[in-house]
């Protein structure tokens, strides 16, 4: 089986020094380190909300004793439910 490893950027190093970690000729191959994948990675959302939209969906959690960031998560996840439910 041959590698298919890409280990080239998909962008411009910044500076020399980024440019030298960059280079895979540079690396350390010899001392590697086997790193351990996620099974199910988390990532961060950033979404933009209004003023008034905030208030209400702060209004909507502290109704449910909920914090705002589950409160979306919930409804976000709730809403597919219900849309996968009903093509």
């Amino acid at each position: 089986m041959t590698d298919t490893s890409r280990y080239e950027s998909l962008e411009a190093p910044l500076d020399d020094e980024e440019r030298e970690l960059m280079n895979p000729a540079r690396w350390d191959w010899e001392h590697a380190e086997v790193g351990v994948p996620v099974s199910d990675p988390r990532i961060v959302l950033e979404i933009e909300i209004t003023g008034r939209e905030i208030a209400r969906l702060e209004a909507a959690a502290q109704a449910r004793s909920m914090s705002v960031h589950r409160f979306v998560k919930h409804a976000a996840l709730a809403c597919a439910a219900h849309d996968a439910a009903n093509p």
